[in-house]
């Protein structure tokens, strides 16, 4: 399978990585965390600034590259990239904290030392022809955004009430 870039999107940092086949990459920084661990850890390091500084660091981006890579993969909508998409968006969101659960929820974000828990919602797959474009990417994202909006909408009250997809509903 050719290069596939995952665009990383979280409440505030972006970054892209290239989609990783290799299901048995580990880093030391996921020791011990289940899938909804990892998500939430990327999450908590695409929120409040983090993610660029995090991304420059080599291990790091690894963690970030093995989890969003395996959630992908993972998804019914890997398949279509067998079609010839190429890039993916990948949104990691504040999760809302029903009343009567937050104690549950505080111990899911305190493993991984998160001040929230994250939902991780992959948004599409589309070809892009020039994967070194900046302008391409952005386009690609906006699109795979807008073809998301709609399942934002119909579920606005699982995204807690601070999530940046709160400010994408009303915009749209």
């Amino acid at each position: 399978m050719s290069e596939i870039i995952i665009r990383i999107m979280g409440e505030t940092d972006i970054v892209d990585v290239t989609m990783q086949a290799d299901a048995t990459a580990t880093s030391p920084l996921l020791d011990g965390y289940d899938e909804a661990d990892r998500i939430n850890l990327l999450g908590h390091w695409m929120d409040q600034g983090r993610g660029a500084a995090l991304a420059e660091d080599a291990q790091h981006f690894a963690a970030m590259t093995i989890i969003a890579s395996a959630f992908i993969a993972q998804q019914p909508l890997y398949k279509s990239l067998g079609s010839g998409a190429n890039f993916m968006l990948l949104t990691l969101l504040r999760e809302k904290w029903p009343v009567g659960s937050k104690a549950k929820f505080k111990i899911q974000a305190d493993r991984v030392g998160a001040a929230h828990t994250y939902l991780a919602v992959p948004c599409g797959a589309v070809k892009i022809d020039d994967l070194a474009d900046q302008n391409s990417r952005k386009d690609a994202e906006t699109q795979q955004l807008a073809a998301t909006l709609a399942f934002y909408k119909a579920n606005r009250k699982r995204f807690a009430n601070s999530s940046a997809v709160h400010g994408l509903i009303k915009q749209n």
